[in-house]
């Protein structure tokens, strides 16, 4: 494992995270044998937009109960029981960090949603999987912390059946350089790998891909931050929130990251790729 990936997965590695999200639940009065994917939005849809975003990326993905979906890059699972819930459809999540596979994992239990929802630590790079293995992928914002972006895509293209689609939600680079940091993906610019939509769509096309929909959503990312003020002193931070996952400095991060879109230095795709029959 290369320097830049250690420091990816130590910056997505909170210790303890499962017990914490778990206090931050009794704390907030949820019961512990009654806990739905709402109960858990605070803490686990932690991408632009959160489960709004979610909830509009099902919708064009179209995925059915008779399917098999891979998500990319699933963080603690939240968009990936949310896909499940939603559609029925099977759902196997992989992200790079053992902690939030580790949350994963149980908060499925927690949930009950362990027999059409699993998990796995591995790199998206190298994916355990037989080619061709899946009817779906769902992809949402880890390309940032992805250098290899044609390998990534070249492998999520392997694993995916003949004729079936990829539904990427992705921070991109833009007009302005370089970024503000930190944002919430990275505490500085060694962690972050963002190119411009243009060569972003050039990465999906030369992977084997064709493009059937590409859709900005910059303008509504600026307008979710657009009321987030600079922190001053020591951060309230509420009982369950992606702090958790992203350390205590997020009010700093969330900030930045409304700069970055206000001043053209980051943007917001959303798009599916589809795999040739």
């Amino acid at each position: 494992m290369d320097n830049s990936i250690k420091n990816i997965h130590s910056y997505y590695s909170p210790n303890d995270l499962y017990n914490k999200i778990i206090e931050g639940l009794n704390t907030l009065g949820i019961d512990l044998s009654d806990v739905t994917p709402d109960d858990l939005q605070p803490v686990d849809e932690f991408h632009i937009r959160g489960d709004t975003a979610t909830n509009e990326l099902i919708e064009l993905a179209g995925f059915t109960s008779d399917m098999h979906i891979l998500d990319v890059g699933c963080g603690i699972g939240g968009s990936t029981r949310r896909l499940s819930h939603e559609t029925g459809c099977r759902v196997t999540g992989i992200d790079l960090s053992d902690e939030y596979i580790d949350a994963a994992g149980r908060l499925t239990e927690l949930l009950n949603m362990q027999d059409r929802v699993d998990f796995h630590a591995c790199s998206a790079l190298e994916l355990p999987f037989d080619d061709d293995a899946f009817d779906g992928v769902w992809s949402i914002q880890m390309n940032m912390n992805v250098e290899d972006k044609v390998g990534w895509l070249k492998e999520t293209c392997r694993v995916l059946k003949p004729g079936c689609k990829a539904v990427l939600y992705e921070v991109c680079g833009h007009k302005n350089t370089p970024q503000i940091f930190p944002v919430p993906w990275a505490q500085d610019a060694s962690m972050s790998f963002l190119i411009p939509p243009d060569q972003f769509r050039d990465a999906i096309t030369s992977s084997g891909f064709g493009i059937s929909a590409w859709n900005d959503k910059t303008d509504l990312a600026a307008q979710a931050f657009a009321k987030v003020q600079e922190p001053v002193g020591e951060p309230k931070l509420p009982a369950l929130g992606v702090y958790m996952l992203a350390g205590k400095d997020i009010s700093t991060k969330a900030y930045n990251l409304r700069c970055n879109l206000e001043q053209e230095r980051v943007s917001l795709i959303e798009t599916v790729a589809v795999k040739p029959q």
